[in-house]
């Protein structure tokens, strides 16, 4: 340790504007100080959230590719920090190298999405290759210190993997509700339609958009001057946009492209929508709920489940099916009026504040370092 602090290494393989870039932004901006010693290392420079890190944390650009091993091991036996925090590809970079790490350093992996979910839809393009992949997911999992959850849905997936919970700690996703507000508020914004609603996520099969658009077609049906933007760029855009002519919905569907700031059309919108297959921590939901827009979601694996509060914040899905995100949608436009924005926004600073979740990190961090340290998230 560096005196009496603790010297963590964060690793993400770049720091732009991706859910896991946020709260690893929303970690390193916020940690105790008095008690952490924080530095990053990353495998692409530039981005987004990288350009707006405090200016004390030092940051080591490795390059050499998706998975640079040999790099990372250099770096880390060079500066022996007590943790290495790792999240995205970066967990299977040193899990690979875990055998390897400095005696004294120990290891904190990150799941980005849900194991199960992932690697079964995964499979179905290529079970050989991905099968592997799973296998060294979990074993690289299972050689962690540490291994953060974002939801207790994902700790149970991984407990029934590894056939025991010890070092699974579930720390939900911080959000910094002022800034969400100042940058939701940053600039006016007016949408189609009347409801609006809006969803935000890439374009790709995970995120059920061709199901969303099939549900759009029942929905008009009910509320003749409703309307859905969706911003996001992918590879299914073509594919959608002919989805959504098929459907005769371009005049009740906007598919607007990549928003730098998506937050102005998510606090104008009456209500946010994804209807994702999986999803392990939704952070474009959770920042609409931070801009007090209530939500429609798919109650799918991972911790859609732990966001929405029926009655106050919106709807779940049962399942990704025209028929019943057609109902959920059309119910929660029914209940707008009831909806308190104030106090969507006030439950979400309740639960997700940054504050109490970075404290929550720096005590699985913390009992990392030293075992004697009381747990208790």
């Amino acid at each position: 340790m560096s005196g009496s602090k603790i010297h963590v290494l964060f690793a993400i393989p770049s720091l732009d504007r991706g859910g896991p870039d946020r709260v690893m932004f929303e970690i390193l901006s916020t940690i105790d100080r008095s008690r952490f010693v924080p530095s990053l290392m990353v495998s692409e420079g530039g981005g987004h959230y990288l350009s707006k890190l405090p200016a004390d944390i030092p940051v080591e650009v490795l390059g050499g590719g998706r998975y640079p091993v040999v790099r990372a091991l250099r770096f880390i036996r060079a500066t022996r920090p007590d943790i290495v925090f790792a999240t995205l590809r970066m967990n299977l970079t040193l899990g690979l190298i875990a055998p390897l790490l400095p005696r004294n350093t120990r290891l904190v992996l990150r799941p980005a999405s849900p194991v199960s979910a992932d690697f079964s839809a995964l499979m179905k393009l290529s079970m050989f290759k991905h099968r592997v992949a799973r296998q060294l997911l979990v074993t690289t999992l299972r050689r962690a210190d540490a291994v953060v959850c974002q939801s207790l849905a994902m700790q149970a997936d991984l407990g029934k993997l590894f056939g025991e919970t010890s070092n699974l700690h579930v720390v939900a996703n911080p959000i910094d509700v002022r800034e969400v507000t100042r940058a939701a508020t940053a600039r006016t914004v007016t949408l189609r339609g009347r409801p609006r609603l809006v969803s935000v996520g890439r374009l790709v099969p995970l995120k059920g958009y061709d199901v969303l658009l099939r549900a759009m077609v029942a929905v008009r049906d009910k509320h003749a001057d409703v309307h859905l933007t969706i911003l996001g760029e992918g590879a299914e855009r073509g594919r959608l946009e002919a989805l959504s002519r098929e459907l005769r919905l371009t005049e009740t569907v906007t598919f607007a492209g990549y928003a730098a700031e998506p937050l102005p059309f998510v606090r104008s919108a009456d209500l946010f929508v994804l209807t994702s297959h999986y999803d392990a921590f939704c952070n474009a939901a959770l920042e609409a709920l931070a801009c007090g827009t209530p939500v429609v979601l798919s109650d799918c694996p991972g911790a859609n489940c732990e966001l929405v509060s029926k009655g106050l914040n919106g709807h779940l899905v049962p399942s990704v099916e025209p028929a019943a995100i057609a109902a959920s949608i059309s119910l929660a436009l029914s209940e707008l009026p009831t909806f308190d924005r104030d106090q969507i926004r006030a439950d979400v600073q309740r639960r997700f504040a940054s504050g109490p979740i970075v404290n929550a990190y720096e005590r699985v961090l913390a009992s990392v370092a030293d075992p004697r340290v009381e747990l208790s998230v």
